[in-house]
């Protein structure tokens, strides 16, 4: 089975550390690598998002111990917003949606995503130096 994003992006999705998380983002991480590995692209954008949200909000996790101000500087704004975005395309049916359509390139499109959301999540977490992103 080939994996759902990048080399460079399942290794460092592989070193984040799960001491600086919550119980349930640590639980969504697990899911994470898990579909990065197996190939699960759509999995992989949608679990992504649900990280970033995760992180953000989890008391037993970083949002116990930050600020808010740490929040609302970490990660690219931009990607942030495509990460969610993509997600809800996947979830919410409202429309045609790039990669599950059955188009002949769909595999690639779904893989070239989940490799953006992971590495959209990395460098959030970097931003928060949480978890050991290793984005340096």
């Amino acid at each position: 089975m080939r994996p759902a994003c990048s080399p460079a992006a399942l290794a460092r999705l592989g070193t984040l550390a799960e001491a600086d998380l919550g119980p349930h983002a640590t639980v969504i991480l697990g899911e994470l690598r898990a579909a990065a590995a197996g190939g699960m692209g759509a999995t992989c954008v949608i679990l992504a998002a649900t990280l970033v949200d995760i992180v953000s909000h989890e008391e037993a996790g970083p949002a116990g111990y930050l600020d808010g101000m740490a929040f609302a500087y970490a990660g690219n704004k931009a990607a942030l917003s495509w990460l969610r975005g993509r997600r809800n395309s996947l979830l919410h049916h409202e429309g045609p949606s790039d990669g599950l359509m059955g188009e002949a390139v769909a595999d690639e499109w779904m893989r070239r995503d989940a490799d953006r959301a992971i590495t959209t999540l990395l460098d959030y977490l970097d931003d928060l130096d949480v978890a050991g992103g290793n984005g340096d």
